[in-house]
């Protein structure tokens, strides 16, 4: 009897194991015959692909998006229009993090701050279809494409720390400002590039921070295998390599919403007066 027993309890696992062994093989067929494309319809907000355009210190890009929320986190107004900056007025860069869940469960993003109190942020998202919501398992089976949405503080941090009560940790780098524009200039080129060659967001391998780090000096393999790239919301721990130097991330300033009425200016004093 205890004979039969096992052999049936081995039996079970061996078609668990080939049912596994299945569903992994018609997953990557599928994938293989999946092609990324730009072709709509996409959620409001992902409707447009930002790109720029950049001529001598001069970056124009087309497509910046200013969306305000509702209180369930859905746009109620969206203006897309162009917006210039000079690379030469490039004060600072910020590191952003919003913690959606724990543990470590978090978006980054960038915000190039070229003093005139109207940051551009970069942020690198899943790009959704109207009958999708987030989910990082979906993301991982390439569920959902790549955007660099280029947008100000109050569109990508308003909607984490108003609308949707996320954490925001914000934090300025250490960089030098060659190196800021550089990775300002790295990240347009990015956006560029999905235009013409669309590609598919994956949770584990093309999020929001490793397409952040891979214009850095951080090896490619720790991109895909550093505990602190895989969950985002403990990147402040991350060490940046720039140039080949070691560069701590300064103060780290946290950011809820305190209920008030969220305007361009608040936001800005607010998020940096912390750390002057």
């Amino acid at each position: 009897m205890g004979i039969m027993n096992n052999y049936m309890n081995l039996k079970r696992r061996w078609k668990v194991l080939y049912g596994l062994i299945a569903a992994v093989f018609l997953l990557n067929i599928y994938y293989f015959f999946t092609t990324p494309t730009n072709d709509g319809p996409w959620l409001a907000e992902y409707e447009k692909l930002a790109s720029a355009q950049i001529e001598n210190d001069s970056v124009i890009i087309k497509n910046f998006r200013r969306a305000r929320y509702d209180a369930d986190g859905h746009p109620r107004e969206i203006n897309w229009s162009k917006r210039s900056v000079n690379l030469t007025d490039l004060k600072e860069v910020w590191f952003g993090i919003s913690v959606f869940a724990s543990p470590g469960l978090a978006h980054t993003f960038l915000s190039f701050d070229f003093g005139n109190g109207d940051p551009v942020v970069i942020s690198v998202e899943a790009r959704q279809r109207p009958d999708q919501s987030y989910s990082p398992i979906a993301g991982a089976l390439d569920n959902y494409h790549l955007i660099y949405t280029i947008a100000d503080e109050v569109d990508i941090v308003g909607v984490r720390s108003h609308a949707r009560k996320n954490e925001v940790y914000f934090q300025p780098l250490t960089i030098p400002k060659e190196r800021g524009q550089k990775l300002f200039l790295d990240m347009i080129a990015r956006a560029n590039s999905l235009i013409d060659t669309p590609e598919f967001y994956n949770t584990f391998t093309s999020n929001c921070t490793n397409s952040i780090l891979r214009d850095t000096s951080v090896h490619p393999l720790q991109r895909y295998v550093d505990w602190r790239i895989i969950l985002p919301g403990f990147s402040y721990r991350l060490i940046l390599l720039v140039d080949m130097k070691m560069v701590l991330m300064r103060s780290v300033l946290q950011f809820r919403s305190l209920g008030i009425y969220l305007n361009l200016r608040a936001l800005n004093l607010s998020l940096r007066m912390a750390v002057e």
